[in-house]
């Protein structure tokens, strides 16, 4: 009887093991689901149509060919499984018989979700730049490479010491493919100005007017084209706010009556100012080259006083729900696969800040899977 029972327990797990194994492997299918489901504009169609729309519509407003409707159809069902898509039955499809439904599925109307919201194009917390970045090939591609790459001999000092997978793959690195390849620097540049709003929004809602008290200027440091900036500049018309990028990043872009445009190197020198911020920059570097930039960011911000802090929106590993742990997790494989950086927990952080001249730190970790790290001089 033990026997039996020991067997049937084992058995049950083996499934389960092959079963993780099969959704582990599956997992790419959704993602890139929803990149063909952005591509295609199907959130965009929806959203213009303003209610449900069935099938054969959404084809039409597509622009999909009639032979192609089943096959939309099939992309369509795993959108609403995956929660980027709801169905409901259509009043016109409600004499069909159920064998025609599950046929063709034309007994269906489609509607958005709050995910699909999410990632309708134009709309200010329109984060589809992000998944059209992070699954262009450019990333994508050179996660065929990391066996290979674990397996090189990279000892300090060897001139292959900081190349990663995505050098190996495409024989450039991530800041050289941007700036030889003008669409891929247009990807990155709106994606990453897609998440300032969410985050703005995000440091308001946790930390209110707190964090800017007494602040009269700041320099949103590698702030890109100001996504960030200038959502901040709007909420507090009394400060100045200035972005600092590379001549190139900044070149033709227009500001306010409170935020100017920069173009200069953080690795060089910042802008002085009562406070720097630093959103998602500073896990694209190595220890070695974060320290260097947060040693411009302290000269910065204590070239006319003491009292001045570094805004830093990044990651700490360790400590959060499992769903944000899963994401931060998946963010440092991409720091590896693509950069010099990593994501970090609080104790390379500490030391990081410590290294840079920082006398002390605080962490208000925000909804999703970033926290807010404050450091004072």
């Amino acid at each position: 009887m033990d026997r039996s029972c020991k067997g049937e327990t084992n058995q049950i797990e083996i499934f389960r093991a092959h079963a993780h194994v099969w959704s582990h492997t599956l997992n790419f299918i959704s993602s890139m689901s929803l990149k063909c489901a952005i591509e295609l504009g199907v959130p965009d169609a929806l959203h213009r149509h303003g209610h449900p729309m069935t099938l054969p519509e959404l084809a039409a407003a597509l622009s999909v060919p009639a032979s192609k409707t089943a096959f939309l159809g099939r992309l369509v069902a795993i959108l609403v499984h995956t929660g980027f898509l709801s169905h409901q039955k259509s009043a016109s499809g409600s004499d069909r018989t159920s064998e025609e439904d599950e046929a063709d599925e034309l007994g269906f109307e489609y509607s958005l979700t709050a995910a699909s919201l999410a990632i309708v194009k134009g709309q200010p917390l329109d984060l589809s730049p992000i998944v059209l970045l992070t699954l262009d090939p450019i990333f994508v591609d050179p996660f065929h490479c990391m066996s290979e790459w674990l397996k090189s001999d990279s000892d300090t000092g060897s001139p292959l010491s900081s190349r990663t997978p995505l050098h190996m793959k495409h024989g450039k690195r991530m800041w050289e493919i941007k700036v030889q390849d003008e669409k891929f620097n247009r990807l990155m540049n709106r994606a990453m100005a897609s998440d300032g709003p969410v985050m703005a929004r995000l440091i308001m809602d946790k930390c209110g007017g707190r964090l800017f008290e007494g602040l009269r200027t700041v320099v949103d440091v590698g702030g890109g084209t100001g996504g960030l900036a200038r959502e901040l500049a709007e909420a507090f018309p009394e400060m100045e706010w200035t972005v600092l990028d590379l001549p190139r990043v900044v070149v033709g872009l227009e500001g306010t009556r409170n935020l100017k445009y920069v173009g200069g190197d953080m690795f060089e020198a910042v802008p002085p100012a009562d406070a720097v911020l630093l959103k998602w920059v500073l896990h694209d570097w190595s220890d070695e080259e974060s320290i260097k930039i947060l040693k411009r960011c302290k000269e910065a911000i204590t070239r006319n006083s003491e009292l001045g802090k570094a805004m830093i929106v990044e990651a700490v590993i360790g400590g959060g729900p499992r769903e944000g742990e899963t994401m931060k997790l998946c963010y440092d494989m991409i720091m590896m696969v693509g950069t010099t950086g990593k994501e970090r927990n609080e104790k390379e952080w500490a030391k990081l800040l410590r290294e840079a001249g920082f006398s002390d730190y605080k962490i208000t970790p925000l909804a999703g899977f970033r926290s807010l790290i404050e450091a004072y001089p």
